[in-house]
């Protein structure tokens, strides 16, 4: 099956005025060949995931660890506002992203690259995109990369840009059960809410388990976090 073409892609969601989800995240990453996309917004909690295919697990678990650990390439290409283009994980310097390439070769990914969302001095977040193979992108998919960050960029500054075209509420956000943990450990500690994050990603990082995970068992009071110096 001949992979979609972008530009009808971006053609039918900006043309129906329907907002980021009017994207397929699986029919953009075949049109890139790639395994999977993700785009993820900046917040005062550092980047929250808005969009990408449930079924991209690697993906998915690529931007998690980056958001637990605080750094890589999506949150690079969000805050400098400069791409970030990575032919091979496993090839980098150690020093580059200390604590992140260690833990992402158990993901099956080698490839990886992310692109700023902004315009002007305005940065929203970053577009990231992988594949299992190792390489450059080619130029024509680099090409359509890039008409992609600024069309999801263009998009996600309308009014219905993070609606959910089926409900007209707003997209659901990927990490609000780490959100609501945060909350649940700033109302029982009374520290800010700053120092929950922090507290509950050194958890999830020292315990070496998956932050959704921990933030579950902190709201349903299956964690002893609370009374944990980490």
């Amino acid at each position: 099956m001949p992979a979609p073409d972008l530009t009808t892609l971006l053609t039918a969601a900006t043309g129906a005025s329907q907002g980021l989800a009017a994207l397929p995240p699986a029919s953009c990453a075949a049109a890139l060949g790639l395994d999977g996309l993700t785009i993820s917004l900046l917040n005062k909690a550092g980047l929250e995931l808005i969009w990408h295919d449930p079924a991209d697990t690697a993906g998915i678990a690529f931007e998690d660890l980056q958001y637990t650990l605080g750094e890589g390439p999506t949150g690079d290409a969000a805050r400098t506002g400069e791409l970030v283009i990575v032919p091979d994980l496993r090839a980098l310097p150690e020093d580059r992203w200390p604590a992140l390439l260690p833990a992402a070769r158990r993901l099956p990914l080698r490839a990886v690259f992310a692109l700023p969302l902004h315009l002007g001095a305005i940065r929203l977040g970053a577009l990231t995109g992988h594949r299992a193979a190792p390489g450059r992108p080619t130029r024509r998919h680099m090409s359509d990369a890039l008409a992609l960050a600024e069309a999801a960029t263009l998009i996600l500054l309308t009014p219905e840009g993070t609606r959910d075209i089926s409900s007209d509420n707003p997209l659901p956000l990927h990490r609000a059960l780490i959100h609501q943990a945060a909350g649940a450990i700033t109302v029982r500690l009374g520290i800010p809410i700053d120092q929950a994050l922090a507290r509950l990603r050194a958890y999830a990082f020292t315990h070496d388990r998956p932050l959704l995970a921990v933030a579950h068992d902190v709201v349903h009071h299956e964690s002893h976090l609370d009374n944990s110096p980490i």
